[in-house]
């Protein structure tokens, strides 16, 4: 019996759609004729319709598949809005889009929402319909799974979850653990139906960055000389992991109380305006607001150059711990968005089902607090970036 995820509110729709899917799917679709799958050169669609932190995240299985299968050719379904983390990836032969409502962040009504799903749908099949799919994989194990395309393409064997319905579709549907797991396990699940093994010790973070990006123009864009800084996040894609301007602009304070360095804010929003406001007259001209200036790929880069990173959970998190020491500070969340660095993470967080969970990275350090908002976590902090500073 499938488990779904989500109120009663939310599942009933889910199981009564479900019954009608699973009548399509035993009596049509899943006796569709299908060829041999080509294990030589297998064509693999990977579809994440979720936000960039998940964008950047499915890139790392890329190189996998690549090494179990060289010739294998990776179409990836996502969404707009992932398109910079995906725009320069060598491994990706062509990407495709869905903005699924569901995931959809951007501030207009429900039913704009619902029009840019179905027009983006529309589009994609166009794209979708030319190719003969060996295998598709769908990592979103919460909402905006991407089954519904399915029964409209050619696909030989299709994985995924079945907690937000559409299961039946699937040649084979996972549930999630009842335990604490790391996102990345249910990856390696879907990989494995496909012939591709690994553990956590051969991913490799990367983040293809352009030649044209070069640091110091984006030194001239934002007005940085040629001086220390480090990069500050305040911003998580959920309101609710946050921490409050008032603590973000007294720790500001008092690490440059103690320490001669630049401070490049960085976010989508007014925050780091109001992060800026707060802090006292006498630090505002080491602090630089870049929110909504610099693009994905200029951050990067600002990251190979950093002397460290402060963020939230959030994808500037997983973005910044493959270029530079990371401290990061979850607030409500914990093991499953632990982050794959290639440099040292320093993480606090007061998710308590977390504590003690391994972590088959040993380069992140994790420390739980019970409230992420407090003196101690300050000290905390500050104590971690005079020895990033002094390593």
């Amino acid at each position: 019996m499938r488990k779904y995820c989500g109120t009663p509110r939310e599942t009933i729709p889910f199981k009564i759609m479900d019954f009608f899917v699973d009548i399509y799917a035993n009596l049509f679709y899943k006796k569709r004729k299908k060829a041999p799958i080509n294990h030589d050169a297998p064509r693999i669609l990977v579809a994440s319709l979720g936000h960039l932190g998940d964008a950047l995240t499915v890139t790392y299985m890329f190189p996998l598949i690549k090494k179990t299968y060289p010739n294998a050719t990776i179409d990836l379904l996502t969404a707009q809005w992932c398109e910079p983390v995906n725009l320069h990836n060598p491994y990706v032969n062509q990407t495709i889009y869905i903005n699924h409502f569901q995931t959809n962040r951007r501030k207009i009504s429900r039913w704009e929402k619902f029009k840019d799903f179905y027009q983006t749908f529309h589009q994609a099949l166009s794209v979708l319909r030319q190719a003969d799919y060996d295998y598709y994989i769908d990592i979103r194990y919460s909402d905006a799974v991407a089954h519904f395309v399915l029964p409209f393409i050619s696909v030989k064997k299709a994985y995924g979850f079945s907690r937000r319905a559409l299961g039946g579709l699937l040649d084979k549907e996972f549930d999630v653990p009842t335990h604490e797991f790391h996102h990345f396990d249910m990856y390696f699940m879907l990989l494995r139906e496909i012939g591709v093994k690994g553990t956590f010790a051969d991913i490799e973070p990367y983040f293809p960055i352009p030649e044209s990006v070069n640091f110091e123009k984006i030194q001239e864009k934002i007005g940085l000389a040629n001086e220390s800084f480090f990069m500050l996040f305040p911003e998580s894609g959920g309101e609710h992991k946050q921490l409050s301007t008032a603590f973000w602009a007294k720790l500001i304070e008092q690490i440059l109380e103690k320490h001669q360095l630049k401070v490049l804010l960085c976010g989508q929003t007014s925050m780091s305006k109001q992060i800026l406001d707060l802090v006292a007259d006498n630090f505002k001209t080491q602090l630089i607001d870049t929110s909504a200036k610099i693009n994905i790929q200029e951050i990067a880069v600002l990251s190979k150059n950093t002397k460290f990173a402060l963020t939230l959970d959030s994808f500037p998190e997983h973005l910044g711990c493959i270029f530079t020491k990371t401290i990061t500070i979850f607030k409500g969340t914990g093991y499953p968005f632990f982050p794959l660095a290639n440099f040292p993470v320093y993480l606090i967080h007061n998710h308590k089902p977390s504590v003690g969970l391994p972590f088959e990275r040993d380069n992140v350090e994790v420390v739980y607090q019970e409230n992420v908002e407090t003196d101690a976590v300050k000290a905390l902090v500050l104590n971690k970036i005079s020895n990033f500073l002094n390593e």
